[in-house]
């Protein structure tokens, strides 16, 4: 198993090498990038092979957060799942690939960084999070999520007030690097660019139409490379045992827990993963109220650095139910096998589109 493991990893990583040479030489500017490089002032190949080392960081984190979860395996479905998504769904603002000159990269891998390190340093953890949102400002979402998270995180009885310095000093870790970015940014833009910039993400506190329920559920699994009903039945599948998993840690007790009965369950949830969670429920939240029929843009960085946890925790939902009894192991195998396959082809299809321009 060692062998196929490294096996399936070198794969993986020549796969996402590959498309990386791909959008590095084939690609056209998109309009985001166009943005990003007028602000910046680099060529484009530059920019991209800048962004190279973030999209590392961006799978080194997501492989250790999937391992937490549920073993090396999580860890790879959680950097195959990064390309699940079609990331050029949106045909007016597309994102060619992983690599893309794009701050919304670069504020995922540093925000997925973030998670990774929650539980054992919080305050780089916060550093890294305050940055991402100087990248890309969709990432300052991730703050109450932290914040949450770090609430729950288990200390010592009786000490409330030490709870209440560590989230102080969470946003104030936080608040630092976020403002240094903004400083830098209007001194490189100056105060009139800055305010031009800031007013697109401003906008959306305006009165806008909301796009409809359905409408927005249309736009979302239009991302998943398959037809309506396939997809619908493979987002089921993926969800249930997701959630399998998720259930599977509130209801094992951890070693010295203490307090009331709710908190300590909820203390149960590892935090980074309430991190995680938190910022897709306040994405979808944003996005949904937003108006917007773009998907992918908007919500890269939680696409990036959160979204692909689930298919880590439904691993770890199917890798319990292999132990409860022949039917529950049945029904883990069949979902194993259909989850693989649907990985599988749908990396095939962005390995694909990768050389279609």
């Amino acid at each position: 198993m060692d062998v196929v493991f490294i096996a399936a990893v070198s794969v993986l990583l020549a796969v996402h090498l590959t498309i990386f040479l791909a959008v590095l030489t084939l690609a056209p500017v998109t309009a985001s990038e166009a943005r990003s490089l007028a602000l910046v002032q680099l060529p484009v190949e530059v920019a991209r092979i800048l962004v190279l080392p973030f999209h590392g960081l961006l799978l080194a984190s997501l492989f250790v957060l999937g391992r937490r979860a549920a073993g090396r395996w999580a860890g790879f479905g959680a950097m195959l799942a990064v390309l699940a998504l079609d990331l050029r769904a949106d045909p007016l603002d597309p994102v060619y690939g992983p690599p893309t000159a794009e701050g919304g990269w670069i504020a995922a891998a540093l925000l997925a960084a973030g998670f990774a390190v929650l539980s054992r340093r919080p305050l780089l953890a916060a550093v890294l999070a305050g940055f991402a949102s100087g990248f890309f400002a969709v990432a300052a979402l991730a703050l109450p999520g932290f914040l949450i998270a770090l609430a729950l995180t288990p200390r010592p009885a009786g000490e409330p007030a030490m709870r209440l310095r560590a989230l102080a000093a969470f946003a104030g870790a936080w608040a630092a690097p976020a403002a240094l970015m903004q400083l830098l940014w209007s001194a490189r833009l100056g105060p009139a660019g800055w305010a031009e910039r800031a007013s697109e993400f401003t906008a959306e506190f305006q009165p806008h139409p909301v796009l409809p329920w359905l409408e927005q559920m249309r736009v979302l699994f239009a991302a998943w490379h398959f037809d309506a009903l396939l997809t619908v039945t493979l987002a089921s599948f993926l969800f249930l045992a997701a959630g399998t998993g998720v259930v599977r840690y509130f209801v094992v007790p951890r070693e010295g827990e203490h307090g009331p009965a709710l908190l300590r369950v909820l203390q149960r949830f590892p935090a980074e993963l309430w991190a995680a969670g938190l910022l897709i429920v306040f994405c979808s939240a944003w996005w949904g109220l937003s108006g917007s029929t773009t998907l992918v843009m908007p919500n890269l960085p939680g696409l990036a650095a959160a979204t692909p946890l689930i298919t880590a925790m439904a691993y770890r939902g199917a890798k319990w139910l292999l132990t409860v009894n022949r039917f529950w192991a049945l029904c883990a195998v069949l979902y194993l096998t259909g989850l693989i396959l649907a990985r599988t082809t749908q990396l095939l299809f962005t390995l694909v589109s990768a050389f279609r321009y």
